[in-house]
């Protein structure tokens, strides 16, 4: 055995995203899977392999390793001298092949800095021991297909999933989030779900475990990103992301992910509440009343954690001016407008994609006040949301937040116009006015923006502006022309019931990941 008192005491590897760390040299950073005796099996060597004999009994047989190239190819040369003589390395294709006959002792920080290599070999071993764990069931299982929702009862959109699903012939199950990596293994040991579909990457750890696990299983994984794509993914430490049937809400970012990896990105629009169809309540709830003659806009000034999220982040001012101007005109300096002007080319995993994104987040909010200003000197004017608009928009009162599942179907069936002014955070996304406004019996006004062409452009050339002036002009036509604005409201809610629900877009899913037929 070498002497190991003169060696480094810590080594340092480049992880598989170009970041510098330090290989964690304790023996609790080794977990255990399989059996207790036989053929031992190290997955990962850590820094110092002349400890890991020390691991087993001296009775104990043959061991064999298996290390990740890309860590092994920059361990320094002492670090190969101490690999124990009697180690002997063993093909990845033997450890993949079937369940390990002996003690598997895995590295878990591996799992961190080359989660790519790790993840698929972490996850048979949790799989193989679970399996040795768990007695085979005594009844085949029941015909039904089970999907996974990560979210609460009142997550974004989660309630509306599940019972399409449900109506789709799911047996559907919400977790939190929170607690699904750490009650994996009986996920996966209780049966796994057919499907896994969680919003905005909700439910999966940084490194892809989550992940990895359940492909292992058998579960089909699939995330529908609500906001921008490239927010998201940019807590993720691992390019798991890339393998998994990606819906994005806006079609703009289809090419932009698959230029960065992505093998399968699908446009799905967000839907209507089914609940905004429903006849409204009598009598009307308090702040659903005084508002047949007013302009009307129910929204956040900014979405929560906002300044967390872009700490650090700042946007030229040049640029900032010039989105100025651009706006002045009707122009979008959108995301995709600030990744050009900022010359970024590689949107993950480099941090420099929130300054593009704080960019259009502050111009998009910037816009918003400028066109709710306007109107606010021009007509009667309701705003519903945070205290903050009293700050952006002095002299005009602030009505507070309406709940989305309590009064707001009835706020906007109520009032006489809904204004909506698209951030720019996704270049051709749309809201959930878009869809719930005319769901409700209200009628919408809204910015002209590219998502919209997922409607018939007789419809949405109506109800659409570019500018502030063209926004209070809208707003006095409607006012005035009350015929035309209740024959919209009836052909969009045509429009929106038969085309634009949950059940579509569910149906859309499950037909994309060929999850439509029900099991034999």
């Amino acid at each position: 055995m070498h002497d190991h008192v003169s060696r480094p005491s810590r080594i340092s590897v480049t992880n598989e995203l170009g970041r510098t760390q330090t290989l964690a040299d304790c023996r609790e950073s080794f977990s255990r899977f399989g059996e207790e005796r036989g053929p031992t099996l190290f997955l990962g060597l850590g820094p110092s392999p002349w400890r890991l004999p020390t691991f087993l009994p001296q009775a104990w047989g043959k061991c064999f390793y298996v290390e990740c190239p890309e860590c092994e190819a920059q361990m320094p040369e002492h670090w190969w001298e101490t690999i124990p003589a009697d180690f002997e390395r063993v093909p990845l294709e033997t450890v993949l092949h079937g369940p390990w006959p002996g003690p598997i002792f895995f590295y878990m920080p591996g799992l961190k800095h080359f989660p790519s290599f790790w993840g698929p070999i972490w996850a048979k071993a949790c799989l193989d021991r679970l399996r040795a764990e768990t007695p085979a069931p005594a009844a085949p299982p029941a015909a039904v297909r089970t999907v996974l929702l990560p979210g609460t009862a009142r997550s974004l959109l989660v309630p509306e999933l599940r019972e399409a699903f449900t109506r789709a012939g799911f047996a559907a199950t919400v977790m939190d989030p929170a607690e699904i990596l750490e009650h994996l293994s009986e996920i996966v040991r209780d049966g796994a779900p057919d499907l896994f579909f969680c919003v905005n990457f909700q439910g999966l750890d940084d490194f892809g475990r989550v992940f990895y696990l359940l492909r292992q299983a058998g579960t089909a994984v699939a995330a529908w990103c609500v906001d921008n794509p490239f927010h998201l993914i940019s807590r993720l430490r691992s390019p798991f992301w890339r393998m998994i049937p990606l819906f994005v809400t806006d079609d703009w970012f289809i090419k932009t992910l698959a230029g960065h990896g992505a093998a399968c990105v699908h446009h799905l629009p967000l839907a209507a509440n089914p609940r905004f169809f429903d006849p409204l309540p009598s009598p009307l709830p308090e702040a659903a009343r005084d508002l047949a003659d007013k302009a009307v806009f129910v929204g956040r000034s900014e979405f929560p954690g906002k300044r967390g999220f872009f700490s650090g982040c700042l946007p030229p001012s040049e640029l900032a001016a010039t989105a100025r101007e651009m706006v002045a005109h009707g122009e979008r300096p959108h995301f995709g407008w600030w990744v050009q002007a900022l010359g970024l080319t590689g949107l993950w995993p480099e941090g420099a994609v929130r300054v593009a994104g704080c960019g259009a987040e502050e111009i998009g909010r910037a816009r918003r006040t400028e066109v709710l200003a306007a109107l606010s000197r021009e007509v009667e004017l309701a705003v519903f949301g945070d205290g903050r608009w009293a700050e952006l928009l002095p002299g005009q009162a602030c009505r507070g937040p309406v709940d989305y599942y309590g009064a707001l179907a009835a706020v906007y069936a109520a009032s006489g116009i809904n204004l909506n002014v698209t951030g720019l955070l996704l270049p051709n996304g749309l809201t959930q006015r878009h869809f719930d406004v005319w769901a409700a019996g209200g009628f919408l006004l809204t910015d002209d923006n590219p998502g919209l062409g997922v409607f018939p452009r007789e419809l949405t050339r109506e109800t659409v502006f570019s500018r502030p002036d063209e926004a209070v002009a809208r707003c006095r036509r409607f006012f005035s022309e009350r015929n035309l604005r209740a024959d919209l409201i009836r052909a969009w809610r045509a429009e929106i019931a038969s085309r634009h629900t949950y059940d579509v877009r569910v149906a859309e899913v499950l037909n994309r990941l060929d999850l439509c037929r029900a099991p034999d």
